[in-house]
């Protein structure tokens, strides 16, 4: 027993010293000199670069290296492709005895690695990857003993960092501050792994840094990354001050099989600020959850599931996109979201920097989509919203892919309450009283201009503005973009029932309008005189074109109430063409008949309505004459009851000619003819004026009057035979012959 353990003592310190004499003998052979001359020259014959380091240290423990350097390809006047502060390896020899390679520890520090993008899909390290000529087999091939089992018991990187720069030199991406540690790696096994690192982006879409710390286990796969996963306990980044957190599996390295789950805490946009320097502040978004379940590959990915839940917002993905040897995608989605009572002045305030429209209550509105997007086309298979006041439906086709977008579809809206539409915009439409509903349905299509049409319907509905009531509409109108037509119209207008047709085209340029009326009783309110008028274009500077409009159509009316005008049945006929607010081209005729009724005060009517003025005109100039024919003692048709009036007109280029112009009264009937310049405001007109008994004077001819000049300041004169012709004066004129033409000029102030 004595003897055994002598030997086994003196066999130990024989393995020491022979040990010891190897590595006295390795650290004698493998200078600093000559290590530097072996690296050098591997890297010459096997890497086609250089490579530097300050000192090597090898011995039992291990082998460590300070400042090593790997220039660029073909040397370092091209630049450093790699580096690292240090680097140490210390393996276990003991291991080896049992044909098992494994390190003690592996750790490095500075490391530096930095990517390049020479031209499209080539870097800086594309050499290196060259591949190899393959090697002929023998005709015998034995089988090659297994290789040695490898392990590492621990792994450390310290302060290290990569870079990547793209071809065009506007995109950099940096791995800075990298720390990584794993322990007890083998080549099939799961080890657990955790690092932390900043992930720093530069290009023209987003600028900013992403700070992040992963955690879980990793199986290399024998080396083979189709082979390998693993599993992300917990990976947590933030992006300004928005932290989120990651988990889930992986499978195959290489071509990743996935399973991810993703939460963002709640943020505000004044967390994003720093990254993103549009967002408005303080708006307070909610928090997101999200998973997805893929696989990626070097030539797409597929999309299994992928799910998104953000407060009130839900959203679903599937489908595939892929890049070699095209871009192409088939991916489907469905999103449904409540969208909460907002009121866009609080979010103007918010948002200065955006256009947001102020004043919109807008509702609690639940609204959803589903749709498909296919190599350059959106088909949006329904889309909807859903609130109180209203409900939206439809579908829609966008290609995207051509010279020009191209869009059709369909949707169909329903107005449950206009009254609380109304509120939606209370500024804009609270003055006009909606009430009751309607709906419409309609297509469009786009291909560098709208185009669209449809059907909208009147559901009992009701609007009031300026003292004016409608209620009880219903009919249907059919439109399109520029154009609206409906066979039946009906409802009440302050009371009156009417019935109406109409249609309306080209209403984008020169509107062409058509319309038939029938209402038992129209009333004319005293709505507010029109205000200053538009000040004329700075001279030099020419004036806009004006605005042109054809309107054609009929009218009835079982009554016409107004403070200034009350008459039975009235009919009107339309035939106008270019009307504009100076009437200097309008063309066309226009007819009206009207009474029993009575009228006063007709110049206030006229004030407050044009069209009104242009009907009248021959009544209001009638008005004037017969305050400056004083010496005929001609009555007040300032006021008076009439059992009829008509007109009928004719418009060339606002010229007004009258070819019929009557009124028919108790105190006399007149008659005028003659034309007047719209535009101009002037007069060349002739009124025949036959006094009747009730005015206490009775004319069994006429008296003519001659009316010329400025509407506002006319001349009225005499029509002499007119007057010569009177039984009464044609006596007096026998008698007084001489002074007759001077005697009936006075009877006139001009």
């Amino acid at each position: 027993m004595g003897k055994a353990l002598k030997i086994l003592l003196w066999t130990a310190a024989g393995a020491v010293l022979a040990l010891g004499a190897a590595a006295a003998a390795a650290k004698l052979y493998f200078t600093q000199e000559r290590l530097k001359a072996l690296t050098t020259d591997y890297a010459r014959k096997n890497l086609r670069r250089e490579i530097a380091f300050e000192a090597v240290t090898l011995n039992l423990s291990g082998i460590s290296i300070d400042k090593l350097r790997v220039s660029e390809y073909p040397d370092f006047k091209k630049g450093e492709f790699f580096s690292a502060d240090s680097f140490s390896l210390r393996p276990s020899f003991r291991a080896l005895l049992r044909r098992e390679v494994r390190i003690e520890s592996v750790s490095a520090s500075g490391l530096h690695v930095r990517v390049t993008e020479v031209k499209p899909e080539t870097y800086n390290f594309s050499d290196l990857l060259a591949a190899e000529p393959p090697v002929k087999p023998h005709r015998q091939p034995h089988p090659e003993p297994a290789a040695p089992r490898l392990t590492i018991s621990s792994l450390k990187v310290r302060g290290s960092r990569f870079v990547y720069t793209n071809a065009a030199g506007d995109m950099s991406v940096t791995l800075r501050d990298i720390d990584l540690s794993a322990s007890a790696i083998s080549p099939d096994g799961l080890f657990p792994a955790e690092g932390e690192f900043t992930l720093a982006v530069a290009s023209p879409y987003f600028n900013g840094e992403v700070p992040a710390r992963v955690k879980g286990r990793l199986s290399l796969g024998g080396f083979a990354p189709e082979k390998g996963s693993a599993e992300i306990a917990k990976a947590s980044f933030s992006l300004g001050k928005v932290e989120a957190e990651l988990k889930g599996t992986l499978k195959n390295l290489r071509e990743p099989d996935a399973r991810l789950q993703l939460t963002v805490r709640q943020f505000s946009t004044a967390d994003l600020r720093q990254v993103f320097s549009g967002l408005p502040p303080k708006i307070l978004l909610p928090a997101i959850e999200a998973e997805a379940d893929f696989k990626l590959t070097q030539k797409d990915i597929k999309i299994r599931s992928a799910r998104l839940r953000a407060g009130p917002l839900k959203a679903a993905l599937k489908g595939r996109a892929a890049w070699d040897p095209r871009l192409s995608y088939d991916l489907q989605a469905e999103a449904s979201a409540q969208v909460p009572e907002i009121d866009t002045t609080l979010l103007a305030r918010k948002a200065k920097m955006y256009p947001v429209p102020r004043g919109l209550k807008l509702p609690l509105t639940e609204v959803s989509a589903s749709l498909r997007l296919r190599d350059g086309k959106a088909e949006i298979r329904s889309f909807a919203a859903d609130a109180a006041p209203f409900s939206v439906t439809g579908k829609a086709v966008v290609a995207f892919s051509g010279p020009r977008l191209r869009a059709s579809g369909s949707a169909r809206a329903e107005l449950h309450n206009l009254a609380r539409l109304a509120g939606i915009a209370p500024a804009a439409l609270a003055a006009y009283g909606l009430s009751g509903g309607a709906s419409a349905a309609l297509d469009y299509s786009y291909a560098g201009a709208l185009s669209l049409s449809g059907k909208a319907s009147l559901k009992d509905a009701g609007a009031s503005y300026a003292g004016y009531s409608l209620s009880g509409l219903r009919g249907d109108v059919d439109f399109t973009g520029d154009s609206a037509a409906s066979k039946k119209i009906q409802g009440r207008l302050d009371g009156g029932d009417f019935t109406a047709s109409f249609s309306l085209r080209d209403a984008l340029k020169h509107p062409k309008a058509e319309f038939d009326l029938d209402i038992t009783r129209l009333t004319l309110k005293d709505t507010p005189a029109p205000g200053q008028p538009a000040k004329a274009a700075p001279a030099g500077k020419p004036a806009g074109k004006p605005f042109y409009a054809d309107i054609s159509g009929s009218a009835r009316a079982g009554a016409i109430e107004h403070p200034n005008l009350r008459c039975g049945p009235a009919s009107f006929r339309l035939n106008l063409r270019n009307v504009s607010a100076d009437l200097r081209a309008l063309d066309g005729s226009a007819s009206f008949s009207a009474g029993p009724g009575k009228f006063s005060e007709l110049y206030k009517l006229a004030g407050r309505y044009k069209a009104a003025k242009v009907a009248l005109y021959p009544l209001l100039v009638l008005q004037k004459a017969s305050k400056a024919a004083k010496g005929l003692n001609l009555p007040d048709f300032d006021n008076i009851d009439f059992e009829l009036a008509e007109g009928d007109y004719a418009f060339a280029k606002g010229q007004m000619k009258l070819n019929k112009s009557s009124l028919t009264a108790s105190v006399a009937d007149v008659s005028s003819t003659g034309s007047i310049d719209l535009p101009a405001e002037r007069l060349d007109m002739r009124l025949s004026v036959a006094m009747k008994r009730a005015s206490g004077i009775s004319m069994s001819v006429p008296v003519g009057l001659f009316v010329k000049g400025p509407f506002a300041d006319p001349s009225v004169k005499p029509d002499v035979k007119s007057i010569a012709q009177q039984p009464a004066v044609k006596k007096a004129v026998e008698s007084l012959a001489p002074k007759a033409e001077k005697l009936l000029k006075g009877l006139f102030k001009k």
